[in-house]
């Protein structure tokens, strides 16, 4: 197979297992990176090598050149994918609430990224929120089964509690409530137990 076209297969496939990585959890995910990642590394330092060797024998092969820009263009989108998303989910955090298997975290930029979901299947949300009347609103009406409103708030928990974050004990003395159009709170879907999410970083304040 011709080697640009090659580049631009598994650069290609490569960015959308990046990007997916930041949308949807794949237990398989590491083993696609080095699938792709590995033959792309390669095909890539050997466009270099090669070009380098046809420089010093004044050599200028135009599928060289061909091959090393296309190596710099697919590496360069696949380093813009995963800038912007890390730049997204770093930005300084407003409140986060942990969930099971994920969290809720509300930026203070007005932008929010909550993972939601069972484990190794999760969802990855994006978008924006205002806060009015100390209730949350989000710019989507759902989640999942899970979270299934677009509307939180938060209230001082009952009692403190401990839990673990980032390998830290934290005191937890809030908690993230969902709530209904009229403003009562969103009770578990099957057991209708609270379903109440640990507030670990609050900056309201």
């Amino acid at each position: 197979m011709n080697r640009q076209i090659s580049i631009i297969i598994f650069g290609s496939l490569f960015a959308f297992t990046l990007y997916r990585s930041y949308h949807y959890d794949n237990i398989f995910q590491l083993y696609i990176y080095l699938l792709l990642g590995i033959p792309l590394v390669f095909l890539f330092f050997k466009s270099i090598i090669e070009w380098i060797k046809s420089q010093k024998t004044n050599n200028g092969n135009l599928t060289n050149w061909k091959s090393l820009i296309i190596g710099v263009l697919v590496i360069s989108i696949n380093v813009g994918i995963y800038s912007y998303y890390e730049i997204k989910v770093n930005k300084p955090t407003l409140i986060k609430a942990l969930i099971f298997g994920g969290y809720v975290d509300f930026k203070k930029n007005g932008e929010y990224v909550i993972i939601s979901g069972s484990w190794a299947s999760r969802t990855h949300f994006y978008g924006t929120f205002i806060i009015k009347d100390s209730i949350i609103t989000v710019d989507r009406k759902g989640f999942d089964d899970v979270l299934t409103t677009n509307r939180f708030v938060i209230r001082n928990s009952n009692r403190l509690i401990k839990d673990n974050y980032k390998n830290n004990e934290v005191i937890i003395k809030k908690h993230l409530i969902q709530i209904n159009g009229k403003g009562k709170e969103i009770k578990r879907k099957y057991s209708q137990e609270n379903y109440r999410l640990p507030v670990v970083v609050d900056n309201l304040n």
